[in-house]
């Protein structure tokens, strides 16, 4: 089945953003403000419309939108979501600044004893603006949990929204013309509907289609992998390379849901497996699942690997990044593949190889695979590759072809940044290189 470029569907999202920035700044410009109306004071209030949109957009499209993330890549989500957050407290900066300029008065405004509502609203926008990429930049450094670093930036996220929304409506300059006023109220029912439906609606829907743990084996190399059933229903329709997120069925709105990627065959969505290495609490607590134990799976999201139909594919993986790649290569071999796929797999010691029996097993199944360890910490004697995945490595493994290939890189990302700029190098197109970095 054809699929469109994802450079195209990354530049559809770009132009939505773009849209939603300008269309406020169109929205207002033939709209008459009351009083002295300067040039200043229009930029200024151009700049505040723009970043109210910008706002509700950053809530309708984010990384926990499984439509968001099919279409246009996790990668992209998140990088957008979080320049997008950059650009939101940047405006409201100039905003502010710019409304200083035009009249020093305006700073009484921050003083809350006296301010009316309109100030105080878009004061306490502006610090839970100002709080929220601290929150993000801090967060190992003041020692505060994944699910404590949620709950934070989920309250902020909302205190931000409202008081932004009501700084709008009672400045009332703009809002008292009926077209204004009713975008604003549309961008509040969006906002409004999309939370909703992620943090409502959706944990619902997944608890009427639960899971029960099959089985938990341990891995080489510090990994686990819970197998589930479908308990129920028909399963998880997902393709190579997407992720889903596991919570614990009695916590049906707690925030300790946690994204996998499934390692498991698409050709069996009635039993989903995934392979997690014990990196947090939660992933070192998926060792202790006992048989039967019912969970809940929110997916598939992500972009799934892009298989050509002409060509072949290269896989480059490290550590825990091999859990797509093996996907990959599970459904290659049921499916009797028969395009070129060449595994490159970054790990410390041959004993700590994931799935290696496995992948031995699966270099002997699928007719056109081949597989190339690369360890970092090789035992004396070793015959393969030393070091770790760099430009070297790629250069003697890659194929001559790589024009006509396409590739998945999946590992830490210093080695997904520097391998993705080899291959481009070596031929490659952009296009064609899918690239998940984890940290």
């Amino acid at each position: 089945m054809s699929r469109r470029p994802r450079s195209f569907d990354r530049v559809v999202l770009v132009a939505a953003y773009a849209v939603v920035l300008l269309a406020p700044i169109a929205l207002i410009a033939g709209v008459v403000k009351a009083g002295p109306r300067g040039p200043l004071v229009v930029f200024a209030d151009a700049l505040g419309f723009a970043a109210l949109s910008l706002l509700a957009l950053q809530v309708v499209v984010s990384g926990r939108s499984s439509t968001t993330t099919r279409a246009f890549g996790l990668r992209p989500v998140l990088a957008l979501h979080r320049q997008a957050g950059v650009a939101v407290l940047v405006l409201v900066v100039i905003h502010v600044v710019a409304l200083l300029a035009d009249d020093p008065s305006r700073l009484a405004l921050f003083d809350l004893a006296t301010a009316p509502g309109r100030g105080r609203a878009g004061e306490l926008a502006l610090v839970g603006l100002m709080a929220l990429p601290l929150l993000t930049v801090w967060r190992v450094r003041m020692r505060v949990s994944y699910e404590g670093w949620r709950g934070l930036h989920l309250a902020l996220t909302a205190v931000v929204v409202g008081a932004a929304f009501a700084h709008v409506m009672w400045v009332h300059a703009y809002t008292s013309a009926p077209v204004v006023r009713w975008s604003v109220v549309a961008l509040v029912l969006a906002t409004a509907a999309a939370l909703f439906w992620l943090r409502v609606a959706k944990p619902y829907v997944t608890a009427v289609r639960p899971y029960r743990v099959l089985a938990v084996r341990r891995e080489r190399g510090d990994a686990v992998t819970v197998e589930l059933a479908a308990d129920g229903h028909d399963g998880l329709r997902f393709e190579p390379g997407q992720f889903a997120r596991l919570r614990a069925a009695a916590c049906l709105y707690g925030l300790d849901d946690h994204p996998f990627t499934l390692s498991s065959s698409p050709r069996h969505p009635e039993r989903p497996a995934f392979t997690v290495k014990a990196l947090g609490d939660f992933s070192a607590s998926l060792a202790d699942l006992g048989a039967g134990t019912r969970v809940l799976v929110d997916g598939p999201h992500g972009e799934g690997v892009h298989t050509p139909a002409g060509g072949g594919l290269l896989l480059v993986a490290a550590g825990i990044g091999i859990t797509p790649a093996l996907s990959v290569l599970r459904a290659a071999a049921e499916r009797n593949d028969p395009r070129p796929l060449v595994l490159l797999y970054g790990s410390r010691r041959w004993a700590d190889i994931t799935f290696r029996e496995e992948l031995e097993l699966l270099e002997h199944l699928v007719r056109r695979l081949r597989v190339v360890h690369v360890l970092s910490r090789a035992e004396p004697g070793w015959p393969g590759e030393c070091g770790r995945i760099g430009p070297a490595v790629l250069r003697r493994h890659a194929p001559p072809d790589l024009a006509r290939w396409n590739a998945l890189l999946c590992g830490p990302p210093a080695m997904v940044a520097e391998s993705e700029l080899t291959l481009q190098r070596l031929g490659m197109r952009r296009a064609a290189i899918q690239a998940e970095g984890f940290g």
